[in-house]
């Protein structure tokens, strides 16, 4: 099988001829994987681990530039093409964004979200490399996405007023939900004319919940977020495209909704109450279709490659029955995780094989 093929098979609950695989990792985590490896480029590592998955999140911003500047506390204010504003802050492994400022903050009655004109503008956005990028990854399964209905949208909204709006002004939220899908529901069916059938995944990122419990209920969900789910989905299966949910956290309540939308995969089965792979399969394995879950929360900063390598073992046997499973771990590889232990975590395969 070919890597396109592989992951389109897990997805639909056939029996690949071997467990799937997807990576992402910040820049230092990178770094240190062409570093041990002797290689320049991303793709080279993802070559040698046999990575199936190639990802374009967006295509490259080509609108009018937005000029970095300087605060009133010296640091460089960066300016994303959905509008907010962030700067980046050193942690002691890397560098954090952090958004200072977002456009829609002072939306706060429909009169203002009528008159907001700074929309992200799908003009702006290069559609040919989204053609290139497949033409040069013929084999594998190409992932895109990053805008859903909910997380993204919070960088653009402050979250605490939009949550106190989310009881004391409804049509207002469903409002400002609704103009922003336009958005991103524009930009991404020109990306899946671009890719011209060769797009197998789309991966919107909403986090739904938090470690302890969903940050909504499931009624609430359904209120506010359920519409614009369906479209996104219904949008990928035009296009003959799979539609995999991110969220984070303990979001078991709204599994059910995310299945009743149409949802294909969720991911990326954090280890939290509730999130239990062996639950999880028993319970939605013949809908969905699942990816990640080895925990990078603790096992695999702290923990050792033998105990890494087991784990991820248990969850290729819980979950890879029939397909239905994709190897990942359950958040991008961050700086603190030792090299051995990512390397562990693709060796564990092997076994499979």
């Amino acid at each position: 099988m070919t890597s396109k093929e592989r992951v389109r098979a897990a997805v639909a609950h056939k029996t690949p001829d071997r467990v799937p695989a997807t990576m992402q990792c910040v820049e230092t985590a990178w770094d240190k994987l062409k570093k041990h490896f002797q290689v320049t480029t991303n793709d080279e590592v993802m070559d040698i681990l046999e990575i199936d998955t190639r990802i374009m999140d967006l295509p490259p911003y080509i609108g009018p530039e937005r000029p970095d500047f300087k605060n009133k506390d010296g640091e460089i204010v960066h300016t994303h093409p959905f509008g907010q504003q962030y700067i980046e802050k050193w942690n002691g492994v890397e560098y954090n964004w952090h958004t200072i400022r977002r456009p829609l903050e002072d939306v706060d009655s429909m009169e203002k979200l009528l008159a907001f004109r700074d929309w992200p503008n799908p003009d702006h956005f290069d559609y040919e490399a989204v053609k290139r990028f497949c033409d040069d990854h013929t084999d594998k399964a190409i992932r895109i996405g990053w805008p859903g209905p909910y997380q993204v949208f919070l960088e653009m909204y402050p979250a605490e007023e939009f949550y106190c709006l989310m009881v004391d002004e409804p049509d207002l939220v469903k409002a400002m939900l609704r103009r922003y899908s336009e958005c991103y529901m524009e930009i991404y069916e020109r990306m899946f004319e671009a890719g011209d059938g060769a797009i197998d995944l789309i991966r919107p990122c909403d986090d739904y919940g938090t470690q302890i419990s969903l940050l909504f209920g499931p009624d609430m969900w359904d209120e506010y977020f359920a519409e614009n789910t369906k479209k996104l989905v219904a949008l990928a299966h035009k296009y003959d495209c799979y539609y995999l949910q991110h969220s984070c956290g303990a979001i078991r309540g709204i599994i059910p909704n995310l299945i009743r939308c149409g949802a294909d995969v969720l991911e990326p089965i954090q280890k939290v109450v509730g999130m239990e792979v062996d639950g999880l399969k028993r319970d939605f394995g013949d809908k969905l279709c699942f990816q990640g879950g080895v925990d990078t929360q603790h096992l695999l900063p702290f923990g050792t490659p033998e105990e890494v390598r087991r784990e991820t073992e248990y969850i290729i046997e819980t979950m890879n029955q029939n397909g239905g499973y994709i190897l990942a771990p359950s958040q991008d590889f961050e700086g603190d995780v030792p090299l051995e232990n990512i390397l562990a975590l693709y060796d564990a395969r092997k076994k499979f094989m």
